[in-house]
């Protein structure tokens, strides 16, 4: 049986990770581009459609080892690394969606605010802590174009066409990719 400070542990881990989707669940919940038109040229997604049946409970009992194993400290620490687990929802491979997030840029350049290549991720924070939310809670995005971002710390949706592609960085791998079409503000 393990000890009383061991369990205390294994809740506060399994509570972050309910925390960290609870973060990201509100960011998808809107109605279509546009509200007279009843057959939107995109789904409306969330982070929880992103994760197969029963990966939501397989990434918390992930974590929770990981945790145990490398102690926690989300803070900067390089001990515990990214959980490795790409499993997809194979049906999004190719369908244009919309969902909400945060940018997380690799090229942001401050005097024009423009980005060409980023991450899309669930919560403020991620990927900036340690470690980051798994590869299929991230999604990479390129644009043709660089886009022009307003704030860091902004919520947004992005529309485009889903792919199931792996994409491995220096900042995180990811189980999703995106062709984007459009950036526009967060508005619930």
């Amino acid at each position: 049986m393990r000890d009383a400070p061991a369990r205390k542990f294994a809740r506060m881990i399994r509570a972050l990770a309910v925390l960290a989707l609870a973060f990201a669940l509100p960011l998808a919940a809107s109605g279509p581009a546009n509200a007279g038109d009843s057959s939107p040229a995109y789904a409306d997604i969330t982070w929880s459609d992103l994760l197969p049946e029963g990966e939501a409970q397989r990434i918390a009992e992930l974590q929770q080892m990981q945790a145990l194993e490398f102690g926690f400290d989300h803070f900067g620490t390089d001990q515990m690394p990214q959980l490795q687990t790409f499993n997809v929802v194979d049906e999004l491979d190719g369908e244009v969606v919309r969902i909400g997030g945060y940018i997380l840029p690799f090229d942001y350049s401050g005097s024009n605010r423009t980005v060409s290549r980023f991450l899309l991720v669930p919560y403020v924070g991620a990927c900036i802590h340690v470690p980051p939310p798994p590869p299929n809670q991230l999604i990479y995005v390129e644009a043709d174009d660089p886009i022009e971002v307003q704030g860091l710390w902004d919520p947004v949706f992005i529309t485009g066409t889903m792919r199931t592609r792996r994409e491995d960085t220096d900042l995180a791998d990811t189980a999703y990719t995106m062709e984007l079409e459009a950036v526009t503000p967060y508005r619930p």
